[in-house]
This record gives C-alpha cells, structure tokens and sequence, in this order.
C-alpha cells in the first residue's frame, strides 16, 4: 500500500506528467519514422544540398561582383580623365599593376582615332583583341553590363580582360581594358568559395570552357568537368538543378558578366549517405531518450519537484529580497539551495543599502567640493580687476586721477565683464547643440586657414594646415569647432614662441566612420605629467595673463558633443591634442 501510495504522489507531480507526454511524441515520431523515413531522409537531403548550392553560388558571385565591382571602379576613374595623361599615368603606377590584387596590363583604345596605347609592358596585338566579340559589343554597349573577354596569352601568363567604356555625350569615345591573370590573380584563385571539400564550383565562360574551379582538397580527377554536363546545362537560362547518375548539380547562368555562369557540382553519394547515417543514429538516441525519460522521471519526481516548484513560485511572488521558507525541502540539495538564495538575499539587501548610502554621500561630498572650489575662483577671478577700479574711483575722487588711470580701470571692468560671460557660457554647455548644421569641411578648411593664417600673421613660427582631399559633411556647430581649434592652435602657438623660427605647429583634420579628429602638434616646451594632469581644471592656468577658463570651456563643450580630448606631451619636445568628436548620419 505504501509504494503504491507513492506511485500515485509520483504520477501527479509536473515532471512525470511532462515525461509521460514526452513518451507520446516520442512513440509518434518514432512511428512516424518508421514508416516515411526513406522519403523524409531524401527530401531533407535534397533541400540541404539546395541550400549548400544557393549559399555557395550566392557567395561566389556576391565575391566575384565585390572584386570584380572594384577593378571595374578602378578603370571608370581612368575614363573621367581621358585626355589628361600624367594623372593616368600616375594613378596606373601607383597601384594598378598587380598580378596578385589587380591587372597585368592596361591599354586604352580610341574610337576616334581606332589607335591603342598601352600603360604597361605586357602586351598583345591590336588584331587578337579586336577579334574578339566582347570588344565589338562593348562598343555599342551603355556601360551598364560587365565584359569579359576570353583567356589570351599575355607575356607567358594567361589572362582576360575586363573592358569599360569611355562614354561622352552618350556616345562611346572609347574604352579601358585592364588584363586579369588567370593563373595567379585573386579574382579566381579566391573567388569561388564551396561549402565543403565534397561541393566543387565552376566558373565558365560563354564558351563553356572553364576559367576557375573552387579550392578542394580533391584529385584531379574529381574535379574534373565533363563536356557532357556542360553541354546539358547549355539549355537553361535560370537557376537549375540537375541530377546524374554521379552528381547533383546546380547551374547559375548568370555570374554577373555578360556570358559567364557558375556551376557547382556534388557527389550524389556525399549528399545522402551522411542523412542516411543520421536518420539511424536519430533513432537510436530516441530510443535511449524514451528510456531514460522514464527512469530519470520517476527517480527525479518524488525528490525534486514538488520543493523545486514552491521555491520557485515563492520566488515569484517575492517583492523584496526577504528570506524564503519551504514546507519540506525534500533533499539536501534543494535545502542547500533555498539557504544558499537566503543567503544571497540578505547579502545582496545588505550591500545594496551600504552602496546606495555611500553613492549618495559621495555625490553630496562631490558637489559641495564643485561648488566651493568654482565659487572660489569666480571670487578671486572678479576680485583681481575690482582692486585697481576701486584705487582708480578713490583717487579721482581725492582729485589726483589721470586718463591712464580712468583708461586702466574700463580695461579691468571689461576684463570683468568678459569673464562674467564665460561663466554664463559655462552654465549653458548645451547651447552649441542649438547651433548644429551640416557643415561642408572644405568650405569650413577654408575658413579654418584663414583663422589660423591671420593668427600668425606677424609671427615666424611655421605651421601648416593637412586636410584630406576629400571629407563628408560633418554635423556638428561651426563656432563651436571653430572655437576648440582656434583656442588649441593659439595655445600651441605661444607654446613655441621662444623657439622663434624653429617653432612649428601642425594641424590635421582626419576622419573616420565613426568620428571626425583633429590633431595639434607644436614642438613648444611640453608639460609635465602633473601639468597635463590638471588640463582643463577650472581657473588652473601657466599663463601669465590666462584665466584658466579656455580648456576648461573647450572640455565642456565636448561633452555637450560626447566629444573627447586626449593629450600626449613631453616637457621640453612638444604637445599633441587630439580631438574627437563623432560622426552623426540619422539627424
């Protein structure tokens, strides 16, 4: 009686019950199997090939547009400036010619004149590339479809070469042709990606000859192609596939450029045998699951459920991290575990309240530090200009003041004044935002020269503005770059004022895709590790006229940009700052 009292506490837990429907799946699948596994099997095995071809296919041309697109781009840019020969010249030697990476030789042919002229060493006779049919109809072509033309003998090598036409008030003046070696060139060599060593893929032109074959580790057998799969596929214009006695095989009749195809062939016994393999093994793995599901169910049931589910729907209803208490725990694992979570619990509750009252102190303490140390300099930075105005008002009123004096006390008020503003600035970090536009930074370069040219107009330092040839827009508040610049560049100008012509500053804009940076160099007297330490603290300053307020504004308003300032300098040698201040697109 009492083990079958227990059976039947046993059958009503939640674990038995999901075991007992996992029996029902099991038997039905295993059913299921038993009677419609061939099919199942093969028609997995077929729609996993597919997608191997597709993903495979798809890869090589995507790799083939990717480099292909990029030598293509390269002779569009030649074609721009047909006419203007030592920028072609130069633009082809300083990285055109490249077995590897790029082409082994360029011509480019005038239909005017019906004249070639070569840019490279490598060459081959005007009558074998007039012969053939892609250099006739890239002629009459607008530019939009890629042509390839067949393998040629070049120097010992052999190549095809990609041609683009040079295209003038619609009409074709022309065209670039730039050879690609078959033999060592990275569009063939690395182009065609296969899925696995089983799965080889070819490229062929529209001959039907092939000019690249994926990278397996086969024999040469294996990989070769017969003239009667090519043949067969010749009749398809999509995407199809085949199956012979060998092979699966998919064909792609459209690789992009006019007349090449792609082809991906695959052992029919690699493609099913590896299914047939896991189908038994599936089996065998359910059965021992279905048996294991009872034992495990039954053993794990009476122990672990029952207390497992009440810590867990106490856990639930829980609000705060306040001890749990169980009915039963039934075993030493799961009391372990309900005093380890109680444990926890009261740790947790206990650092939370210790760290939130240290946070809140901290922060009190910091602020009052703030406000005690701003407040101090603002007094003593007012109080400086306000002596000599009270000696200059006393005396004129004792009747012994001058003009000198009346001009001195307006310079101290405006001195005053001017600082008075900068706190104002201060106060409203954000303000810049509202002044933010999309900024041209060739125009803004421009201004930028102008600035820093009038700067040290009467100076003999040297210095010098590097901008890229060409940069975005960049959103961001003009006076503000204006400002961080200016201040920066005129700081490192007087850094390197006692070096007389041997001082020198630079300035470089730089850009990346996430932010734009400029760079100041100066070859100035540096700081020391203490004094880049406290660059940008408010009031600190070594100058003998400066209040301490222009790095410190130029910090604040790069947080307002969630900009940054990063300083490297060594005294005696130099200081570099770099700003960074990020890119936007979604404004």
């Amino acid at each position: 009686m009492e083990r079958l009292r227990t059976l039947l506490e046993v059958r009503k837990s939640y674990f038995f019950q999901i075991t007992f429907i996992i029996f029902i799946i099991l038997g039905l699948v295993i059913s299921s199997l038993a009677f419609s596994a061939d099919r199942v099997t093969v028609s997995r095995a077929e729609e996993l090939a597919k997608e191997q071809f597709d993903y495979a296919i798809d890869g090589s041309i995507e790799n083939l547009e990717t480099r292909l697109g990029k030598l293509y781009e390269d002779l569009v840019y030649l074609g721009a400036y047909v006419g203007n020969e030592p920028l072609i010249e130069e633009r082809i030697r300083t990285g055109y010619l490249n077995q590897r990476t790029s082409f082994t030789s360029i011509f480019y042919y005038d239909l005017r004149e019906d004249e070639f002229t070569w840019y490279s060493q490598r060459q081959v006779p005007a009558m074998t590339l007039k012969a053939d049919p892609k250099f006739k109809e890239v002629i009459t072509s607008n530019g939009d479809d890629l042509f390839m033309s067949d393998p040629v003998s070049i120097s010992g090598d052999a190549g095809t070469y990609l041609y683009v036409p040079v295209i003038e008030d619609n009409r074709p003046i022309g065209m670039f042709g730039g050879s690609i070696s078959v033999l060592n060139s990275d569009l063939y060599r690395r182009m065609l990606e296969s899925t696995n060593d089983d799965m080889i893929l070819y490229l062929l032109n529209e001959r039907g000859e092939v000019l690249s074959t994926s990278f397996n580790l086969v024999t040469d057998a294996e990989r070769r192609l017969s003239r009667s799969i090519v043949e067969t596929t010749d009749k398809y214009d999509v995407r199809t596939i085949l199956s012979t006695e060998d092979d699966v095989i998919m064909f792609e009749p459209d690789a992009r450029v006019n007349g090449w195809s792609v082809l991906a062939k695959h052992s029919t016994d690699s493609v099913y045998e590896a299914v047939y393999d896991t189908r038994w093994q599936y089996l065998m793995i359910t059965l021992v699951t279905f048996f294991l599901s009872i034992l495990v169910g039954l053993l794990l049931s009476k122990t672990l459920t029952s207390p497992l589910l009440e810590l867990v729907q106490n856990i639930k209803k829980q609000q705060s991290l306040e001890p749990i208490l169980l009915e039963r725990t039934g075993s030493k694992e799961v009391q372990t575990l309900l005093d380890t979570y109680n444990d926890y619990s009261n740790r947790m509750e206990t650092a939370r309240r210790e760290q939130l009252s240290q946070q809140q102190l901290l922060l009190q303490q910091e602020k009052l530090a703030s406000l005690g140390q701003l407040a101090a300099g603002i007094a003593h930075e007012i109080r400086n200009p306000l002596t000599p105005v009270q000696i200059t008002l006393q005396m004129a009123k004792e009747g012994h003041g001058s003009e000198e004096m009346l001009d001195l006390a307006l310079s101290e008020l405006n001195r005053a004044n001017h600082l008075i503003t900068t706190m104002l600035t201060l106060a409203k970090p954000d303000q810049a935002k509202l002044q933010e536009e999309w900024l041209d930074m060739t125009e803004f370069a421009s201004r930028l020269e102008f600035l820093l040219d009038a700067e040290c107009y009467k100076r003999v330092t040297k210095w010098e503005l590097i901008v890229p040839n060409e940069m975005p827009p960049f959103y961001c508040s003009s006076d503000m770059l204006v400002q961080i610049i200016y201040n920066l560049f005129k700081n490192a100008v007087e850094a390197v004022d006692s070096k007389g012509a041997d001082g020198s500053v630079t300035v470089t804009v730089l850009f990346t895709e996430r932010d734009y940076r400029f760079l100041i160099e100066d070859n100035g007297v540096g700081m020391t590790k203490d004094q880049v330490n406290t660059v940008g603290s408010a009031f600190y300053t070594t100058k003998e006229n400066g209040n301490g307020l222009g790095l410190y504004m130029i910090r604040e308003s790069l947080k307002a940009v969630n900009g940054q300032m990063e300083i490297e300098s060594i005294e005696g040698e130099g200081t570099a700052m770099m700003i960074k201040i990020p890119r936007r697109t979604n404004v």
